[in-house]
């Protein structure tokens, strides 16, 4: 008896997006999205900006098999956090409870990122309930420092509250040059 040819993974894979993007189940959207939202970011920044950034992947290997902290690095080392938001910007990450994250831990089994983990966090967000087409996704663009939690020091808020986002809305461009450029002067 011929075993029957299934489908590649690829094809399951849209059978699921067309599925949640009928459903419009956000949060699963926001999962699948993780990774090809870095290359998303990647193009995006390098067809935008001045700078010239590459996904952690494209490197070197720095040693860390968790790969935290950061997803994108310019030339002169902005580091960047890539992350898919469509509503909500929370900030909070699955991470083992232990002696680094101490402090870090909330209620929920969660974990805040430290403030020194990356220099800037870019959240694509698309126009509410379209996930088909990139050009209507903005990316906002925020310094870490600039998120850190008032409660928390050294720790970055669990979620970003509308005052820093309007703080930041529409500015992307202006943020991730400015940054590249201060990060170039205080290494220099």
């Amino acid at each position: 008896m011929k075993k029957k040819q299934s489908k590649k993974w690829d094809e399951y894979i849209a059978l699921a997006w067309d599925d949640m993007a009928r459903e419009c189940i956000k949060r699963e959207i926001g999962k699948m999205l993780a990774i090809p939202n870095e290359f998303f970011q990647k193009d995006w920044i390098n067809e935008n900006t001045e700078l010239k950034v590459l996904r952690r992947e494209e490197m070197e290997d720095d040693g860390d098999k968790n790969q935290s902290g950061y997803d994108l690095l310019s030339r002169n080392s902005l580091r960047i956090q890539a992350k898919f938001r469509s509503s909500t910007i929370h900030l909070e990450n699955t991470r083992r409870h232990s002696k680094k994250n101490q402090g870090a831990a909330s209620q929920s089994g969660h974990v805040a990122y430290r403030v020194e983990e990356t220099d800037v966090y870019c959240f694509s967000r698309p126009e509410e309930g379209c996930y088909i087409n990139t050009d209507d996704t903005e990316i906002l663009a925020i310094p870490a420092r600039d998120l850190e939690d008032p409660k928390n020091p050294g720790f970055i808020r669990r979620s970003v509250p509308k005052s820093i986002v309007n703080k930041y809305k529409g500015r992307a461009i202006e943020i991730l040059e400015s940054m590249e450029k201060e990060w170039a002067l205080n290494a220099g």
